[in-house]
């Protein structure tokens, strides 16, 4: 189907959901809301909340104006209604906004102030990055009445807004903004959210030009010159057409970064089911080379490479295709577990003596040995090529080597002080998920690598823990801004999660005996091997056997 055709159908089909919404609950259960995938970018596709009635009391100014945060449109209109005169132009709605968990409770004070205390479950702010909250967290809000024209209006409130959990799923969408690795050779995500309207496309430009997230600072650069901003204050699109106008700063870049500052702009705003190009300018006057494409963009290998008796095999539907060269390489070794590389020419292996490193199709050479011993995690091979040997135990360090299996000085930094249970490289090679700490006290994190010129991994960036308290065996890149987690539960149950870097957490069914998970491109590509050597794949709402005899499993490039 065409993509303007496909877009239609789905706005209509949410619009007959939400213009049945008119009122936001503020009682009763959260529950799960619907999932909107594709961007409704329009103003008028939202639930309508209700301006306030006639002369309305305090609380009830108070709770419509916090309900009216479900109804974005004309920037907020409704909201702004239980507003002054005087307030409504110094209220910026997008300045964060809050996740409800829960009914929020309202005391009225003397002069005309009220207190808001709110449960929340997440936050957003301003450059629309999330934060998951502990259990029990609360936001308290104070607001300020006085009497217009004889009705109750707010002269005084936070810069924010307040949703439910469902609606927030219904008008906010995670996009990722495109920053580049340290050698400007492969994209890196970084999630935002935003509510999907007319006006999305002004906001992810401005969140890109605001630079990156404070965790990945230190691993990826952006080709736009600092100070750059939009010189007409808003992104224009007609007839599928982006135009993004930068401000004569954007001039400072290099022939080079010209090019690289369009295709960080392109493949952020092509997200967008409404864009399908994207014009810079500057000034109002064209870039040169403004048709010029980025040659690495990243695909997704959606079948997963298992190790059987007699080799590496892909699996998928139409049955198993052989890794060329792969039985010789491991029997020549006896591995007992892998990692391939996406181009499929090198394969780390472990077996009892230690890692080894491989080149595919060439017989006759003997593997290299990298690291002696036997208490290591499944070796890594990046999109670089780079191997990484991760001991289990929190004393002895991580070791990178490169394609010709020599070691490159690495530093573990706060890595290095604990145990690990799991780790994963993206797949673009900037960012590792690693399991660590006890299967009693660990958690999950996410880390940004840190090469220097010539790519080499130096060492890891700030961690962030975006899954919570979760003590998992098993973690996974699933995609470029997604991680799929197993976690330990009690009873030989583990529980898969698939956890947005940078967004929120959603739950598959629980799995008996689930030792590894693995995952690319998509939930219907999530895979467990059990502690039996069974492969089951996640379809519809289930766990499908599709494969026995399985030693162990791997995409290649993870």
């Amino acid at each position: 189907m065409h993509k303007l055709a496909k877009s239609l159908v789905a706005a209509i089909g949410v619009l007959t959901i939400l213009t049945a919404c008119a009122q936001l609950p503020t009682s009763g259960d959260i529950k799960n809301g619907p999932n909107v995938e594709s961007a409704l970018e329009t103003d008028y596709l939202y639930y309508s909340p209700s301006g306030p009635g006639e002369d309305a009391t305090q609380e009830e100014i108070i709770l419509g104006f916090l309900n009216a945060g479900t109804g974005p449109q004309n920037d907020y209109e409704v909201a702004k209604s239980y507003l002054t005169q005087e307030f409504k132009p110094e209220w910026d709605p997008n300045q964060g906004v809050l996740i409800q968990d829960g009914k929020p409770l309202l005391t009225l004070l003397e002069n005309n102030n009220a207190v808001v205390v709110i449960p929340i479950g997440a936050k957003i702010n301003e450059r629309g990055q999330y934060q998951t909250m502990p259990v029990g967290s609360t936001e308290t809000i104070n607001v300020e009445l006085i009497e217009e024209d004889g009705q109750w209006r707010i002269q005084s409130a936070p810069n924010l807004t307040t949703v439910i959990r469902p609606v927030f799923d219904v008008i906010f969408k995670a996009y990722a903004i495109y920053f580049f690795d340290n050698q400007q050779r492969h994209l890196v995500p970084d999630v935002r959210w935003f509510p999907s309207r007319a006006s999305t496309s002004t906001r992810l430009v401005t969140a890109l030009l605001g630079g990156p997230s404070e965790w990945l600072e230190d691993s990826v650069k952006t080709a736009i010159p600092a100070g750059t901003k939009l010189s007409l204050s808003t992104v224009t699109v007609a007839d599928g057409v982006a135009t993004v106008d930068l401000s004569s700063r954007a001039l400072k870049a290099s022939a080079r970064g010209r090019q690289l500052m369009q295709v960080q702009i392109r493949e952020t705003l092509i997200q967008l089911n409404s864009i399908y190009t994207v014009a810079v300018t500057v000034e109002r006057s064209a870039l040169e080379s403004s048709a010029w494409t980025f040659g690495d963009i990243q695909t997704q290998i959606v079948n997963p490479v298992a190790m059987l008796a007699d080799g590496l095999f892909h699996i998928d539907n139409a049955g198993s295709l052989e890794v060329a060269g792969s039985d010789a390489a491991l029997k020549r070794i006896n591995a007992t577990d892998f990692a391939l590389n996406t181009q499929e020419n090198l394969i780390a292996m472990s077996n009892k003596q230690g890692i080894h490193l491989a080149t595919l199709g060439q017989l006759i050479q003997q593997p290299r040995l990298l690291a002696v011993g036997s208490n290591f995690l499944s070796p890594v091979l990046d999109t670089d090529g780079y191997t990484w040997v991760v001991p289990k135990s929190a004393e002895q360090p991580i070791s990178v080597f490169n394609q010709d299996g020599e070691q490159v000085p690495f530093f573990s930094g706060w890595l290095s002080g604990l145990d690990r249970q799991s780790f994963s490289v993206s797949s673009e090679g900037g960012r590792i998920v690693v399991a660590a700490g006890s299967n009693e006290g660990g958690a999950v994190y996410v880390a940004s690598i840190i090469r220097d010129d010539s790519g080499s991994p130096r060492r890891f960036g700030s961690p962030i823990n975006p899954a919570g308290s979760v003590a998992a065996q098993s973690v996974t890149w699933l995609d470029n801004i997604r991680i799929a987690v197993l976690q330990k539960n009690p009873e030989s149950f583990t529980q898969p999660l698939i956890v947005m870097v940078g967004g929120g957490t959603k739950t598959l069914p629980t799995f008996r005996d689930g030792a590894k998970i693995v995952g690319s491109g998509q939930p219907s590509a999530v895979y467990i091997l059990d502690e039996y050597q069974n492969v089951y794949q996640y379809r519809g709402n289930s766990w499908t056997l599709i494969k026995t005899d399985v030693q162990a499993l791997h995409f290649p490039g993870n």
